[in-house]
């Protein structure tokens, strides 16, 4: 393993990578924004806001949101996330732990943030086991794995190809963890390719989910779009919002102004 510690940028949040292993990109960063901006409705009295990660890899999209939890949601937030590669779920404790010794706003994040070293289809193979979440999150958010099984030349032994194909898991067993443990009428917030997107809306359809939301990301003004922002809502009646596209580049290869607010520079 080749460990960095690398700065998120948002609060002085940190985060452990695996420079050898699956790193998150800028479709994470996306995603969790996205979730963020496009929750709403929520009553944050006394109870908090549940939030369950799947595939959270090295905990990216939990610990964007939770540092910017205050601003788009409330400060009492609590966080699940699944992950099945043991060594990406020793990073994300160490990353957790980092944090609370060493960020003010994070004094609680152990209490807030838990992450299950568990495969995502044992959520409906072993009800006995996970009957305690189910129907008890307002939010699930998965930036799952784009491509289908069988698609390329797949080294099981390279984690950055099994990050990027469906092998231990196929978006339908995703849609299937996530009908049981979300709350009906509350939201998943996904990313992937855009290319799937047919097949997907028709796997959110037939697990008792609406698309509402979604917006499409562009490399740049020039090229069609590469990758696509779901929301979709359980137990939803019918009607989508097309929201206004997200270029990532200008002309000249730097990011555009909404990319960098989103980034927060």
């Amino acid at each position: 393993m080749n460990i960095k510690l690398e700065n998120l940028e948002i609060n002085d949040y940190m985060i452990y990578q695996d420079k050898d292993s699956f790193n998150f990109g800028i479709d994470a960063v996306l995603l969790a924004n996205f979730a963020l901006r496009e929750y709403n409705g929520a009553t944050f009295l006394s109870c908090p806001i549940k939030i369950c990660d799947f595939c959270t890899g090295s905990l990216p999209i939990p610990l964007i949101m939770y540092a910017k939890r205050k601003m788009f949601l409330s400060d009492n937030v609590k966080i699940d996330a699944f992950e099945i590669d043991k060594d990406q779920v020793t990073l994300c404790n160490k990353s957790i732990l980092y944090n609370k010794d060493n960020t003010i706003d994070a004094k609680n994040i152990d209490d807030d943030i838990k992450v299950f070293n568990d495969d995502i289809k044992n959520i409906f193979l072993d009800k006995e086991k996970y009957k305690n979440l189910y129907e008890s999150y307002d939010m699930i958010t998965v930036n799952p794995p784009y491509n289908k099984k069988g698609s390329g030349i797949i080294n099981l032994n390279d984690k950055k190809m099994v990050a990027r194909h469906e092998i231990s898991i196929t978006f339908d067993d995703i849609c299937k963890a996530a009908r049981l443990i979300l709350k009906s009428n509350k939201k998943l917030y996904l990313i992937h390719h855009s290319e799937r997107l047919s097949e997907i809306v028709l796997t959110l359809n037939s697990n008792s989910f609406e698309v509402k939301k979604i917006e499409f990301i562009h490399q740049d003004i020039s090229k069609p779009s590469n990758l696509v922002l779901i929301e979709a809502v359980k137990n939803a009646n019918s009607g989508l919002k097309v929201l206004m596209p997200i270029i990532v580049f200008e002309n000249d290869g730097t990011y555009t102004k909404n990319i960098l607010n989103i980034y927060g520079k």
